[in-house]
């Protein structure tokens, strides 16, 4: 009987070990983003002046709600969702008088994020560059004046919620 005892402990010593072993890492939210072939970004028109709906974004592709907000101009807030890890982002704003784009900030690892950029309707003022291996792509984000629509350019996908 003591033998049996100490067989059957150490089976189930061996099974709890191997239990731990085969729990899997949680998925991120991030991953439940519908991206196409050539999308390198996601970008969510959060309001003007005012961010709304980010409890929303935060439930649905985010898996927490502190981000980093980016504040270029008193316009329009958008958050940004860089499609893999290890993206590299560079971030200009573009002076209204030269046209020319001025680096002010840049991260090698680039996580989601809030840009209030905007005050004008004519003239878009950030420019965000996202590096991934030997791909760049860049995008200023805006509303467009013909149709109210927004626009973040050919290479991401528009995850704005329907009003």
């Amino acid at each position: 009987m003591k033998k049996m005892t100490c067989g059957l402990s150490a089976l189930l010593l061996c099974l709890g070990l191997l239990s731990g072993c085969t729990s899997q890492p949680e998925a991120s939210k991030q991953d439940t983003i519908p991206f196409e072939d050539g999308q390198y970004y996601a970008v969510a028109y959060l309001g003007y002046q005012q961010i709304d709906d980010l409890d929303y974004y935060v439930e649905h592709y985010l898996d927490h709600d502190s981000l980093p907000i980016h504040y270029l101009s008193a316009g329009d807030y958008y958050l940004v969702i860089p499609r893999y890890t290890g993206m590299e982002l560079s971030l200009y704003r573009n002076d209204l008088e030269t046209s020319q784009p001025i680096l002010i900030y840049q991260d090698p690892d680039c996580e989601p994020f809030i840009l209030q950029c905007n005050a004008s309707d004519i003239f878009a003022d950030a420019t965000i560059r996202l590096t991934y291996e030997d791909e760049t792509v860049e995008f200023s984000p805006f509303i467009s004046l013909k149709d109210g629509s927004v626009d973040i350019g050919i290479q991401g996908l528009d995850i704005t919620k329907d009003s």
